[in-house]
């Protein structure tokens, strides 16, 4: 299926994005090595808090400035390399800085691909998308891995540069984009009472709702197995070159009557992925295969999440109100787990906290695998007639 215009320009967007993400694992890295498990569980809850009030932002003031959703989009890359070239790059900063890319560019994505496609489109975009996604990811790990092998290891260097591609890109792109403004927000009290989004509730907790321990965790098995953030650039490398491969191979295979088939595969993939972080605490060479599987997998399951996330927005309400209702609940479901593993990690070893971390994210990728399959089932037997429409 070929894409429009519009979604067409959606994708250079889409691999900048990508390309930033990658940001994390260095941070993380960074955070380990300076400090420990802890000061990365604070690091992240800073990050989802800044993330959440950069998309609160953008849907309180972007409709009162006139900010179109595409403008929003540039200022999720042009906020955030500001901080990085400017900023003196402690955690706190740099929580901001990713926080902020996060929030604003997911929220103006969710914007724009809901009024944008239509539900039997979205398999093909998100195939599309993925593969942006990995290979912006993989090249700009390989860029940021050579230069710390040159410059040894100077974390100052990588974050220049990040901010450096966050200006280019948010200066350079954006043509051919919707440039309606936002919806101002009206009700989204009421889209949290629905029955249809409370039953969603499981779902985003499995699936977004550990996010944040998720980053935690590899980060600290990264740190604990590896030894320096060039090797961890080198094993992020071929990953991401593994992931890319796996998408390449099977591009042309993802339809509407395949998704239960996709999401159960990816799910596997990473469920075992993680099984292998935990076992790196005995041998670490087991994280090189970890990160391997779980690049391979993750573009599978996320593009699978991408859908489940539409379809789970295709409810009665405001578009502006549907976006932000669920993405406040999300931070809530991610601070709230964040919160309890980390007192958790108070009473275990920092290799006791990345096995049961490991543990845990296993379970609940199986689990995920289970609703969402139901959810799809249940889209094929009830199709949504509001889906794609922005109001």
């Amino acid at each position: 299926m070929s894409l429009s215009a519009s979604q067409r320009a959606m994708l250079p967007f889409i691999a900048l994005q990508g390309s930033i993400g990658t940001m994390i694992g260095f941070i993380g890295y960074f955070v380990m090595a300076a400090h420990d498990v802890h000061a990365m569980f604070g690091f992240t809850a800073a990050m989802l808090s800044s993330a959440m009030g950069a998309t609160a932002l953008a849907y309180v003031f972007g409709p009162r400035l006139r900010l179109s959703a595409a403008r929003v989009m540039r200022l999720a890359f042009l906020a955030p390399g500001l901080l990085l070239l400017l900023g003196d790059h402690s955690r706190w900063t740099l929580a901001m800085a990713y926080g902020s890319f996060l929030g604003l560019s997911w929220g103006a994505r969710h914007w724009l691909e809901m009024s944008l496609l239509k539900d039997g489109e979205r398999d093909a975009y998100a195939a599309r998308a993925g593969t942006a996604t990995v290979l912006f990811s993989v090249g700009t790990t390989l860029t940021m891995t050579s230069l710390l092998a040159v410059f040894t290891e100077r974390s100052d260097l990588v974050y220049q540069v990040y901010g450096a591609i966050c200006l280019l890109g948010g200066t350079l792109f954006g043509r051919g984009l919707p440039q309606a403004p936002l919806a101002p927000l009206q009700q989204p009290a009421t889209v949290l009472r629905q029955p249809q989004f409370i039953a969603c509730l499981p779902l985003f907790f499995l699936e977004s709702g550990l996010f944040g321990i998720s980053q935690a965790l590899a980060s600290a098995g990264a740190s604990e197995a590896l030894g320096s953030a060039s090797r961890f650039g080198w094993v992020a490398t071929l990953a991401g070159l593994a992931g890319g491969i796996a998408l390449y191979i099977t591009r042309r295979n993802r339809d509407v009557g395949n998704r239960a088939g996709w999401l159960g595969a990816s799910c596997l993939v990473v469920g075992t992925a993680f099984l292998l972080l935990g076992a790196s605490v005995w041998i670490p060479a087991l994280y090189i295969v970890y990160s391997v599987l779980k690049a391979v997998g993750s573009p599978f399951l996320l593009a699978s999440e991408q859908v489940l996330n539409q379809q789970t927005l295709d409810i009665e309400g405001a578009l502006s109100d549907r976006i932000f209702a669920r993405e406040l609940v999300l931070w809530i479901l991610r601070m709230t787990s964040l919160g309890m593993f980390w007192m958790l990690a108070e009473t275990l070893a920092p290799r006791q906290v990345l096995i049961a971390g490991s543990m845990v994210l296993a379970v609940a990728t199986g689990l995920e695998y289970l609703i969402g399959r139901a959810r799809f089932a249940a889209a094929s037997a009830n199709p949504s007639p509001g889906a794609g429409q922005p109001a």
